[in-house]
């Protein structure tokens, strides 16, 4: 980092002390971005990556000379994201953190330099992670309806070699025994991502898959460490709830029951960690209105009727609420890489075909995502219509305006065009009759 930065980066430490000073529930990420070009965009999301709605999904102007500061909660220490056009940075952090980023926004990937509460992690972690990402995401399992041992072959082959490649990456790199387990779980995680769909050819054995103890281990709370572990409780909660309810007190089963966003609260002394179940279990106000026309214009990209069309001078909401005037709209924020969008998407068919001569429309917002992932996508989904951002800065400001902690998140819109959000997800066992209100 060159002096001149380094000024900058400790001016904003004593600033973001004197502002927001430490909390155990939260952490402050700041920064600079420099070389922003023409046509960059002014903004980056911070994203906690917490498994429950309550998850923060923070916006960030960039003030002068690229500064930004935000707290965000954050309840166990784990990984989180830091997006700038279309760039991921991933940070590790623990509650009481200050974390600190020097971002070079003229490379691809950023050069990103860490400051602040475990710097040293940061600096290999992100890095290494953004080397196996393309080895993680061409990784591909057998088809979901093969039998348990040879999904099992193919799923511990695929594990092994990846830590093969983490283990000859960490000796070239030199990295810390704590980043290496950090990518270990990634390794495991990324690729169970991809088997939630597993069904096998019984509940027998997908249960036997999602709890085997000789790949998931899933109440080592050394894997809580890495944002896309919770996911991995989210598929077992929705299939084999009996697990949570038999696990032992602690982080892992606090996670399990975030997951579990369609069943009442639990009991508060069931938590582990009772500051998080305040969180997690606060009354939230819905949003009540929407004024879209705020929102930035740009280019969008319609997949409706099976055709492809570029919409010039819009944004997803505005051409919702014209195009399907004073019919309600069930939407849906979701992300290609993410696993339980897609899922859900899918195994909604049959209820989006119920509603199919009724009024209500189904929509989705594809964000955050790949486009050539989206295009092989799109297709395969049906009475639905898809919308694909490609602005960074779009994509920003329509996910800091509608509050989008996280993915799937759901929301619909009456037909005088209020909107209200925490509604049924997909699949939950209340949203047939939640639409059926509105047909």
């Amino acid at each position: 980092m060159n002096i001149g930065r380094g000024i900058i980066l400790t001016a904003l430490l004593s600033f973001c002390l004197s502002c927001y000073g430490q909390s155990t529930d939260s952490i402050t990420v700041a920064g600079r971005v420099y070389n922003v070009s023409d046509g960059m965009p002014h903004t980056l999301i911070i994203n906690e990556c917490d498994i429950s709605i309550k998850s923060a999904r923070e916006i960030c102007e960039l003030g002068e000379d690229g500064l930004f500061v935000k707290k965000i909660p954050l309840s166990f220490p784990h990984t989180l994201t830091i997006n700038y056009n279309r760039n991921f940075i991933n940070a590790f952090a623990a509650p009481g953190d200050s974390i600190y980023l020097d971002i070079d926004a003229s490379t691809s990937p950023l050069s990103v330099t860490f400051g602040g509460d475990n710097a040293d992690i940061n600096q290999q972690y992100d890095p290494a992670f953004q080397y196996f990402s393309t080895f993680n995401y061409s990784r591909s399992l057998p088809a979901d309806t093969v039998p348990l041992a040879e999904y099992l072959l193919a799923f511990k082959n695929s594990v092994e070699a990846g830590r093969d490649s983490i283990n000859s990456y960490a000796s070239r790199h030199h990295l810390s025994d704590e980043v290496v387990s950090m990518l270990y779980s990634d390794n495991i995680y990324l690729l169970a991502n991809q088997a939630m769909g597993y069904a096998g050819r019984n509940l027998e054995e997908k249960r036997a898959l999602f709890l085997d103890p000789t790949i998931f281990d899933v109440f080592n709370e050394d894997h809580t460490k890495v944002m896309i572990f919770p996911y991995h409780l989210s598929a077992i909660v929705n299939h084999f709830p009996d697990v949570r309810d038999n696990a032992p007190k602690g982080l892992i089963r606090d996670l399990m029951f975030a997951c579990d966003e369609d069943s009442p609260a639990p009991d508060r002394n069931l938590f582990y960690n009772q500051a998080y179940y305040d969180r997690l279990y606060a009354t939230d106000e819905s949003v009540k209105e929407i004024s879209a026309g705020v929102l930035k214009s740009g280019k969008i990209i319609v997949y409706q009727n099976g055709e492809i069309k570029e919409v010039q001078d819009g944004n997803p909401l505005t051409w919702l609420l014209s195009e399907f005037q004073g019919r309600p709209i069930y939407l849906d924020v979701s992300a290609t890489w993410c696993g339980p969008c897609r899922a859900g998407l899918a195994g909604s068919e049959s209820l989006r075909k119920h509603f199919k001569d009724t009024d209500v429309v189904f929509a989705v917002i594809w964000t955050q995502s790949s486009k050539d992932v989206w295009l092989k996508v799109a297709p395969t989904l049906s009475n639905i219509t898809q919308i694909f951002i490609e602005d960074q800065e779009m994509m920003d400001r329509i996910g800091g305006y509608l509050a989008v902690k996280g993915f799937p998140t759901f929301f619909m819109i009456d037909k005088d065009g209020k909107i209200q959000k925490d509604v049924p997800r997909y699949q939950s066992p209340d949203l047939p009759a939640f639409l059926n209100k509105y047909r």
